[in-house]
């Protein structure tokens, strides 16, 4: 799993260094400062968390906490793509 990471203002690798060890983040995290990607996808609120499959197909957009989130891995784990 890789992580994109939208972050508005200063300090943006320091703040999602410390977001992701207090939610025991781990693996890549990707940083998009500018917005970009978020942008690319209709994304107006941050922080949203997009679950993107193996193909790039986004299968899951604001799973907010870590347990909806971890339900939705698993969920496609399973092979429900829905």
């Amino acid at each position: 799993m890789i992580l994109i990471d939208v972050w508005e203002g200063g300090e943006a690798r320091r703040r999602v260094q410390d977001y992701c060890e207090l939610w025991g983040i781990e693996g890549p995290v990707l940083l998009d400062e500018a917005g970009a990607y978020a942008k690319l996808l209709g994304i107006r609120g941050v922080p949203t968390n997009v679950l993107v499959d193996s193909t790039g197909i986004v299968r899951a957009v604001g799973a907010g906490n870590p347990d909806e989130l971890h339900a939705e891995v698993d969920r496609l784990l399973q092979g429900d793509p829905r």
